[in-house]
């Protein structure tokens, strides 16, 4: 499932649209825009990659341990994997109705108690938009928008009505996102069972 933009440019200018504000050709310093994507376009998108288990951003992994034992509290480490950018619930097998395995992120490792190798489902870095989805663009473009709008036009009500219109579109594709597949349980937390 492909999205509709193939380059970090063509992304840049759809947020641009949003602000009616002429299309870059480039993240350079020609002009107030083309500055502004270069110093933050990368920060911005795995900022919204972060924020959902997007589909298209998922990768399924089985980490080995490492030699070395965490110095208290687990039984084992393991190296997250390059690009990760947020590890959601995991459970045993990755299956939807397994059993939580507790862990904690330390770092840039896993500790847990869980034997080797570690199921991890992660939200990784994309960095080729072609593998982004529509509703993600859709999204992701209004964002990019939200967070550049005062720089580029100076006006703090069209940026406010953008980051409404960014909440929105986000709320719209993780919904929709999310109907994909069978859902991973909820957390039973015992602080909320035992109320």
């Amino acid at each position: 499932m492909s999205g509709t933009v193939n380059t970090a440019v063509e992304m840049a200018n759809l947020a641009l649209a949003h602000l009616k504000e002429a299309p870059i050709r480039d993240f350079d310093f020609s002009s107030v825009a083309s500055r502004w994507f270069k110093n933050h376009y990368a920060a911005h998108r795995d900022a919204y990659l972060a924020m959902h288990d997007w589909d298209f951003a998922i990768e399924l992994v089985n980490l080995p341990a490492e030699t070395e034992k965490p110095p208290f509290r687990w039984a084992y480490q393991y190296k997250l994997p390059a690009g990760t950018l947020r590890i959601p619930q995991q459970s045993v097998g990755g299956s939807p109705g397994g059993t939580i395995i507790p862990f904690e992120v330390v770092g840039q490792r896993i500790m847990s108690d869980h034997p080797p190798p570690f199921p991890l489902r992660h939200v990784r870095r994309v960095v080729r938009e072609a593998e982004f989805a529509p509703l993600f663009v859709n999204g992701f473009a209004l964002f990019l928008a939200a967070g550049c709008a005062h720089s580029i036009t100076g006006k703090n009500s069209r940026a406010e009505a953008l980051r409404q219109a960014a909440r929105e579109a986000f709320d719209q594709a993780g919904t929709s996102d999310a109907l994909q597949g069978t859902p991973l349980p909820m957390i039973d937390l015992d602080i909320i069972a035992n109320r």
